[in-house]
């Protein structure tokens, strides 16, 4: 697997399995860009998903993970925008399908869905696995059509 830049944000529920993650793909070879929160005190999940959807829009090869309690917050303030494909998932043969049948560029997890090991799969799939094209990227134009910001 070749080495990524991986901007990787959470709110203070996703904390400490951010923490995690970054320390497991570091130890990959991976370089992850932490976009917050840096505690574990009271925040909004969509500050920043923000900070990791800049990141990708300056920086398209780069990768997305986002984690908060549930998800839902991360993904539905990420697929505001227009160049970002969010895929909420909760297992691994979800993550490897996000990212062939739908070019997701952001992984996100539920930090109370989920446990580490489960992140950790989901990640791997995320991270190996190739957009099939073809059919599906005419998928991608359509939501390209539709628009956000």
């Amino acid at each position: 697997m070749n080495k990524l830049t991986i901007s990787i944000g959470s709110d203070h529920r996703g904390f400490r399995l951010k923490a995690d993650i970054i320390s497991r793909l570091s130890d990959m070879g991976h370089k992850c860009v932490d976009c917050g929160s840096h505690g574990e005190n009271s925040c909004d999940a969509g500050d920043f998903a923000q900070k990791v959807v800049a990141n990708i829009k300056e920086y398209p090869e780069h990768i997305g993970i986002l984690i908060c309690g549930s998800g839902q917050a991360m993904a539905m303030t990420a697929n505001r925008y227009r160049h970002i494909r969010a895929a909420l998932c909760v297992n691994s043969t979800m993550a490897k399908m996000a990212r062939q049948h739908n070019d997701a560029n952001v992984l996100v997890l539920g930090a109370h869905m989920i446990g580490q090991e489960v992140a950790m799969d989901c990640i791997d799939a995320f991270l190996n696995t190739e957009f099939l094209g073809g059919r599906y990227a005419q998928r991608c134009a359509k939501l390209e059509e539709i628009g956000g910001l």
